[in-house]
């Protein structure tokens, strides 16, 4: 009977998304990565100023009251795409080979190995990571319009932060 309103985001770029966290230690650590398929998963990130900005924006409104909206950043790529993108605002340039075989399984326990995410996070954040997660609607766009920020300009903050 309590109204809810909803928002889906893809990945939050910003201090304490731990799929970023992830991405930006792979890159920092690793000068070359076996990665399964998953990394050309499409994706629309989104900064986390973005997506404060669209909670602030929700909170009260009554065109948002009791709805479901996709919220996603300015930019269509893929996981492989943010690590390049990563790695060129590091100043780094590892090498990035897609493989089949790794399953989950394999994938979490690497990471908890490789980065600072723990396994029991790992697990689902590659799970999550095989499904696209793209805006398929701009009613959060209209209802709280701004100009999202890119995912360099937000990947910039969260390094400065």
């Amino acid at each position: 009977g309590v109204p809810v309103t909803t928002l889906r985001a893809a990945m939050i770029v910003g201090e304490g998304s731990a799929a970023f966290e992830t991405i930006v230690a792979l890159v920092d650590r690793l000068p070359a990565m076996i990665t399964p398929t998953w990394v050309s998963t499409p994706t629309q990130p989104i900064a986390l100023d973005d997506i404060s900005r669209y909670l602030a924006g929700v909170c009260g409104n009554q065109g948002a009251l009791g709805e479901s909206f996709d919220a996603g950043g300015p930019e269509l790529m893929t996981y492989r795409q943010m690590m390049e993108r990563i790695a060129v605002l590091r100043g780094r340039r590892p090498r990035i080979l897609e493989v089949p075989i790794l399953t989950p399984r394999l994938s979490s326990l690497w990471l908890h190995l490789v980065t600072p995410v723990d396994a029991s996070v790992a697990r689902p954040l590659i799970e999550g990571l095989k499904n696209p997660t793209i805006a398929r609607e701009e009613r959060l766009r209209m209802l709280v319009p701004f100009e999202l920020t890119s995912f360099d300009d937000a990947a910039r903050l969260a390094f400065a932060r």
